[in-house]
């Protein structure tokens, strides 16, 4: 018998009022927290029963407020062309390259080579075809499709990792 334990992921991210103390109200005498004397929330406050946001407010050189965002900064702007480039040089122009050396492998099979074919059978080519290779393994004759060409086994190859 196995007890199962099941995992609920509790995230309190907003705060639906936020305290505050005597000296922020705007009723109280001696008004030292920056607020108008109107009675309007402070840039950057949060009134009471609405959630902040998270959103940090500077004011800029003209002395008005405005939200900063977490990516206001201009360091973003470099980052995703580096990540593109990055991913170039990763993963497309690897997978490019390959395709071509296997390209190249297609195009050289002749008649009466060993090859390997993508399954892991081992032949020698018996006939070609624009689409198709026909080899023999053992005593049978199979035909395949030319592009399940894995390799072509290369006697010299053989010789010198053999020794």
């Amino acid at each position: 018998m196995s007890l199962t334990t099941n995992y609920v992921p509790l995230t309190l991210t907003h705060t639906f009022q936020d305290p505050q103390s005597r000296s922020d109200s705007p009723a109280s005498s001696g008004n030292t927290s920056g607020a108008p004397a109107s009675g309007a929330p402070r840039p950057g406050a949060a009134t009471l029963g609405v959630p902040t946001t998270g959103v940090s407010v500077k004011p800029n050189p003209q002395g008005e407020a405005g939200p900063v965002g977490p990516c206001a900064g201009g360091e973003m702007m470099y980052m995703m062309p580096l990540f593109l480039v990055l991913m170039y040089f990763m993963m497309i122009r690897p997978e490019q390259k390959r395709k071509k050396e296997q390209m190249a492998l297609l195009a050289a099979i002749k008649v009466g080579e060993a090859v390997v074919m993508l399954s892991g059978m081992h032949g020698v080519v018996t006939a070609l075809d624009d689409k198709t290779v026909t080899i023999r393994a053992g005593e049978a004759s199979i035909t395949f499709d030319r592009s399940s060409v894995a390799r072509i086994v290369r006697e010299d190859a053989a010789a010198t990792t053999g020794t």
